[in-house]
């Protein structure tokens, strides 16, 4: 018979064995990581390019890595058996990238020579170490959101600390790295999607854009990196065109929920016709004091619920072709580099990662100024830029965070590209 005492003793080893082994140092865990790359080659299928011929050039590429591309890195990682860590789409270089790791049983030398022996793979390094005074989160360069000096000195004054943000939108992945820690409750309320949440991607890279974690060694910087999130599943990822939709019903038993819950914003990447109910409860979470942000669609007249006077109206650098008033405050939306499911990141456009972007200003200016309310932030956007495009003026994020005295970088680099349908 097996001694307890010793039983608990080896179980309390393995379990120590354990811990040690998941805080080993960011050196320990590069020198066992490799990045390499496989070509993303143009579809050929007629019948998948028509399925998507609405989508936008960037969700195209997208698909088309999932279509074409998984299944190769899929075979490489098994093949090699390595340990997937992360992966993305260079557009520009055609190329996707994926970090995997190695086990201690072989050598950098060796891995990286059965890599370059594979066919399938168009380079391969290992992962290198630089020493930066910045954030730690290796692809925070890659962010086009304002100039990397410039968003750490706004962080400085502010990271949304405090704030609560709900995103009504679809699922979001509660066990990505970067928002595992920021998300304190969630809820689906899509009757026919009552299986994924977490695998939703819509959902993910919005809640990316607002509240990744800073300093986490990993990944991004959101614009608020410490934020709390609630996720309200009221939108679902069609199986066949792969594009989110709500439908007002999921939308009206979402916003019952978030007027009960009360969190201090409220972003909407979403737009779609005028409904009733939708309206009231939007007007009455805007009267208890709930700042309400929503996606403006470039190619409608009329966005709904962005034409509310209640919400703040938000587009992108391209498609301005509306007034002043319809799109309230342009931010940057082209190739945003996110979060997306199973703690993956990609780059992702349309108004709906613009909406996130000033939802997450918004917490900055929450955090300082709690008894903010949304006209007075939407006032404070608009006056406090420093350039239009057309009548329409496009958000400074330091002018609008900083207060009398303070200083930060003065400039934000907007990317403008192609506009494309949102959401």
């Amino acid at each position: 018979m097996l001694d307890p005492v010793r039983f608990l003793l080896a179980i309390s080893l393995l379990v120590s064995g354990c811990t040690s082994m998941d805080r080993r140092s960011v050196e320990e865990r590069i020198a066992h990581q490799v990045v390499f790359t496989i070509a993303h080659e143009p579809v050929a299928d007629a019948s998948l390019l028509t399925s998507y011929s609405h989508a936008s050039f960037t969700d195209l590429q997208s698909v088309l890595v999932k279509e074409k591309s998984q299944p190769v890195i899929d075979g490489i990682i098994r093949f090699h058996r390595l340990k997937k860590v992360s992966q993305w789409l260079i557009k520009s270089l055609r190329l996707v990238a994926v970090v995997a790791e190695f086990s201690d049983k072989k050598t950098m030398d060796e891995v990286i020579a059965d890599l370059v022996a594979d066919d399938r793979i168009h380079s391969v390094e290992s992962v290198k170490s630089y020493q930066l005074l910045t954030y730690n989160d290796p692809y925070f360069q890659l962010q086009n959101f304002v100039k990397s000096d410039d968003i750490e000195n706004i962080h400085r004054l502010a990271t949304g600390k405090g704030v609560v943000i709900g995103v009504v939108d679809t699922g979001i992945d509660r066990t990505h790295p970067e928002l595992m820690d920021r998300i304190i409750y969630s809820r689906n309320f899509v009757a026919h999607d009552q299986n994924r949440f977490d695998l939703d991607e819509h959902g993910t890279t919005v809640a990316g854009v607002m509240g990744s974690a800073a300093n986490n060694e990993l990944g991004i910087v959101g614009v608020a990196p410490d934020v709390k999130l609630m996720a309200f599943k009221a939108c679902w990822h069609d199986p066949v065109t792969r594009r989110a939709k709500c439908d007002s019903v999921s939308l009206i038993r979402a916003l019952v929920d978030v007027i009960d819950q009360h969190p201090d914003i409220v972003n909407l990447s979403l737009s779609g016709p005028d409904d009733f109910l939708i309206r009231r409860l939007l007007k009455t979470a805007s009267d208890r004091g709930i700042v309400l942000v929503a996606a403006v669609d470039p190619k409608s007249k009329s966005s709904f619920p962005a034409s509310m006077d209640e919400v703040i109206a938000v587009g992108t650098p391209i498609g301005t072709a509306g007034s002043a008033d319809t799109f309230g405050i342009l931010a940057p939306g082209t190739d945003v580099l996110t979060t997306t499911p199973g703690a993956t990141y990609a780059f992702r456009s349309g108004s709906s990662m613009a909406t996130a972007y000033i939802s997450g200003i918004a917490a900055l200016m929450k955090e300082r100024q709690p008894t903010l309310s949304g006209e007075q932030i939407r006032v404070h956007l608009r006056s406090t830029s420093s350039s239009h495009i057309g009548a329409v003026p496009v958000v400074n994020m330091c002018a609008a965070v900083s207060q009398d005295g303070e200083s930060c970088q003065p400039d934000s680099i907007v990317m403008v590209s192609e506009e494309i349908s949102p959401r």
